[in-house]
């Protein structure tokens, strides 16, 4: 795919500190190499999945908008069509779109109205398409003409302060006010009162600072900045779960296979079983 990554993810799903008590390693000796395996199995996740599993920016770069046409026929049993004039985002789960572009026949760089297309970003990938009426606009018939950028992911980490009922977001997704949101911890605690799992609504938003409250109104605020790695947004337990075993898989045998009786070698097919609900196929 010709994809740029316009702006990578701020820190890793799982922490250092919950990948070390998964390899029940107690020192600080292999912290940097552990580190690394830790992006490496993320990458390899995100990889195998077409998933994106902290906010990031992306842009799809397309050397032309797709010709019209029916598409796919719509099946009686069968309610979405893939018509020939959407372009898939590859990336998931869709956020937001951030803006289509394109260079016009005067070479001058244009910026597409959001009002005349329309994501569908229930499929995965979301599908973009103009909105009835309208058509995809005549771009420099050159390489690269097309640029379609937009955020995906499930979750940023963010820095809470005891005392404050702000926290700080650090990625490209912006929340707004009455939005409904959960937060995960890896590696220690969520700042208390905030638990796993359980719903919240943004009741301020400022830049990139936040407040919430329950699901009753009840405002929230810290009596502690939490421990590990806090986020707003749930990366799913078994993507979570796959990056802990391919970590602990190059850690311990720096490969995934078991080594058996008379040096027989055998595959554990669990692993990337572990991903089989969340793979995303591409025609």
């Amino acid at each position: 795919m010709p994809e740029i990554l316009i702006r990578p993810p701020a820190g890793e799903p799982v922490s250092l500190a919950e990948a070390k008590q998964h390899l029940r390693v107690t020192d600080s000796l292999q912290d940097s190499h552990i580190s690394m395996l830790i992006s490496n199995a993320r990458i390899a996740c995100e990889s195998k999945t077409r998933r994106q599993l902290l906010h990031s920016r992306w842009q799809l770069v397309t050397d032309r908008f797709p010709m019209s046409g029916v598409g796919t026929p719509l099946p009686l049993s069968n309610d979405i069509n893939l018509p020939a004039y959407a372009v898939r985002l590859p990336h998931a789960p869709f956020v937001d779109m951030q803006s289509i572009t394109y260079f016009d026949m005067n070479s001058s760089l244009q910026t597409m109205d959001p009002a005349t297309y329309t994501v569908n970003a229930a499929m995965e990938p979301a599908l973009v398409s103009p909105v009835f009426g309208q058509i995809w606009p005549i771009p420099l018939p050159q390489i690269g003409a097309v640029q379609w950028t937009y955020d995906a992911g499930y979750a940023s980490p963010i820095v809470a302060q005891a005392g404050s009922a702000l926290f700080t977001v650090n990625g490209p997704v912006s929340w707004h006010l009455g939005d409904t949101t959960t937060f995960y911890n890896s590696g220690g605690a969520l700042p208390a009162p905030l638990q796993p799992n359980t719903p919240y609504l943004i009741a301020s938003a400022s830049g990139n600072q936040y407040s919430v409250t329950d699901m009753s109104g009840g405002a929230i605020t810290f009596t502690d900045s939490g421990s590990g790695a806090s986020f707003i947004g749930t990366v799913p337990e078994g993507l979570r779960h796959w990056i802990l075993l391919r970590v602990g898989s190059l850690y311990e045998n720096r490969e995934e296979v078991a080594i058996l009786n008379r040096g027989k070698v055998e595959e554990l097919p669990f692993v990337d079983g572990l991903l089989d609900p969340y793979r995303i196929s591409l025609p």
